[in-house]
């Protein structure tokens, strides 16, 4: 045989040993342990606009999110990815890249309920405080709840302890295509500036929603 000549069952045998070659490396992946997801790791981009704590800007144009609920986290989480709310950061930084599978988004989720917010939330004037306590009570309590707290069953965010800035901008942008809905918009059409202004100073004013225990 010729030294460039190829053995004629050589071919033959590299192709009946493929197979055997792959489901090694299938099942030596399978049996390979599972990378654990680092919570802390994940929340490093939210981190860059959201605030270590998760206190968010005083100006209001991030919110804090510190202390929410996972489940609420998640379903906020959720809508970004799928667009059901529009924001390009949130839109980016929500996607597989960079949360990859449910998996990622319960673990950053968790992640976030258990910080400790430090940063103090940005108030109002103080000008309207007991109207916006009282429109509050009348107008926002039946689902929002006396003292602001989250609504986990529905997905609705804890507004106690939330930036004022933030609030108002939310309220007063309630029927933009990233606002509250349909239902907010009709309510808050019906509010004056010194009203939205009072229900948010007044809801900044609340204590902030406490961590929840961090997982085992």
């Amino acid at each position: 045989m010729k030294a460039d000549q190829t053995p004629r069952f050589l071919p033959t045998l590299i192709t009946s040993l493929l197979p055997i070659t792959m489901f090694a490396v299938l099942a030596a992946l399978a049996a390979a342990p599972a990378v654990a997801l680092d919570g802390a790791e994940l929340y490093r981009d939210c981190a860059a606009c959201h605030g270590k704590d998760g206190g968010g800007v005083a100006d209001g144009s991030v919110p804090a999110i510190g202390g929410q609920p996972a489940a609420v986290i998640m379903r906020q989480l959720e809508r970004f990815r799928s667009g059901e709310r529009q924001d390009l950061r949130m839109r980016h930084f929500s996607d597989d890249q960079h949360l990859e599978g449910a998996p990622a988004l319960e673990v950053v989720a968790r992640h976030i309920a258990a910080l400790q917010r430090r940063t103090q939330a940005t108030t109002g004037a103080g000008n309207h405080l007991t109207e916006g306590a009282r429109d509050f009570a009348a107008r926002c309590a039946g689902c929002h709840g006396a003292n602001a707290s989250a609504v986990v069953a529905l997905g609705v965010p804890a507004l106690a302890g939330q930036h004022a800035p933030y609030l108002v901008r939310k309220l007063r942008d309630s029927a933009a295509p990233n606002g509250l809905g349909r239902n907010h918009a009709t309510l808050v059409a019906r509010l004056a500036p010194p009203q939205i202004e009072g229900i948010a100073d007044w809801l900044s004013r609340l204590p902030p929603p406490a961590p929840a225990t961090p997982a085992p």
